[in-house]
């Protein structure tokens, strides 16, 4: 696997995550606090809200667009996702790895 083709590629994918609320992208708004891929295809990420106090359901939406541009790169196999800041994170975070383990790509 040639990692930095495949970050090049994750980078694009999140380019194109757009944060519910505000309508911009996570990059742009650099909430991406950690992306980490790993020699047998495991991505670890952390993200951040722009508020701790976004509404929980935009959060979870935000999550789970993370985690699928995440999944649309053939070379990423499991996925370690992290919330960070956020009033509901351990939830949406149980509820993310809940979700990536019933596929088998829990990282």
């Amino acid at each position: 696997m040639d990692k930095e083709k495949v970050l090049d590629q994750i980078w694009e994918n999140l380019s194109y995550v757009i944060d519910p609320e505000v309508g911009v992208s996570i990059l742009d708004l650099n909430l991406v606090q950690k992306l980490e891929l790993s020699d047998d295809g495991t991505v670890d990420i952390e993200v951040r809200m722009t508020t701790p106090a976004c509404p929980s359901m935009l959060a979870y939406q935000l999550a789970s667009d993370v985690v699928d541009a995440l999944k649309k790169v053939p070379e990423v196999k499991k996925i370690k996702f992290k919330l960070l800041d956020h009033y509901m994170a351990d939830q949406i975070n149980q509820a993310i790895k809940e979700a990536l383990e019933a596929e088998g790509r829990q990282g």
